[in-house]
C-alpha cells in the first residue's frame, strides 16, 4: 500500500515536496531530513506519522 506526505499538510504552504512510498520506516526517515535542511525544523516520527495518508 502506497503512502504519501506532502509538505504542504504540514503548513509550508510555499514548498512543493512530497514523497510516495510503502515503507512507512524510509519515509519517515526522509521527511525528517527534509525538515532539518530544508526548513531547519525537527519533527519526532509522531508527528511525521500524523502526516502520513494512503494514496
Amino acid at each position: 500500500m502506497v503512502k504519501e506526505v506532502q509538505c504542504k499538510d504540514a503548513g509550508f504552504e510555499d514548498c512543493d515536496f512530497v514523497i510516495r512510498d510503502e515503507n512507512e520506516d524510509e519515509m519517515v526517515d526522509l521527511v525528517q531530513q527534509h525538515a532539518e535542511r530544508t526548513h531547519d525544523k525537527s519533527v519526532s516520527r509522531d508527528d511525521v506519522q500524523g502526516l502520513i495518508h494512503e494514496v
